[in-house]
């Protein structure tokens, strides 16, 4: 992903943050429910913004220097090519942004870095994964939990698409270093 659009994401999270924290101020006094709606729509979505951006990024920071790539978390599975080969992997993999572009070209990153960045590009999602269900605490207050399950798994989803990616490419990278 560019600086640009960087930018534009931070820029995005605050007009969120602002617009959903205005129609909770509007809705509580002039309760009207499509506005009410909108902004449990913008507060969950800000949510999943801000696990991403923020929270796991601080996250990834934290444990960075203890990633070793030949730990058994970072082994290939038994079963995963033939996972790869049902989800046909190979397909749409390059059809995802990636946040930071110059860390992933096989031909200018020096291999032993780029399996490095394909671990750490695992694990912050892995974390993302597990952040994705915080929103599900919202239904507590604001009731509808089927309504933040479902976007809590489709948020899930969308970041175990780049665990796959990383766990696809990287024994291929392993080969090309070898």
């Amino acid at each position: 992903m560019t600086d640009t659009a960087k930018h534009k994401l931070y820029i995005l999270t605050i007009a969120l943050s602002l617009l959903t924290a205005a129609l909770f101020v509007v809705c509580k006094f002039h309760y009207i429910y499509a506005l009410y709606f909108l902004a449990i729509t913008l507060l969950t979505t800000l949510s999943h913004c801000l696990f991403r951006v923020w929270f796991a990024n601080l996250i990834i920071q934290l444990f960075i220097k203890k990633l070793d790539r030949n730990s058994w978390w970072f082994r290939e599975r038994w079963f995963e090519k033939g996972l790869y080969k049902i989800l046909m992997v190979k397909k749409w993999k390059s059809k995802l942004p990636t946040w930071y572009d110059e860390h992933f070209h096989v031909r200018t990153v020096e291999r032993d870095r780029l399996l490095s960045y394909m671990c750490e590009a695992e694990v912050y999602h892995e974390i993302c994964v597990v952040l994705s269900f915080i929103p599900i605490l919202y239904s507590i207050p604001f009731g509808k939990f089927e309504i933040f399950l479902w976007t809590s798994i489709g948020a899930a989803i969308f970041d175990l698409l780049f665990v796959i990616i990383q766990r696809y490419n990287r024994p291929r990278v392993e080969r090309l270093r070898k």
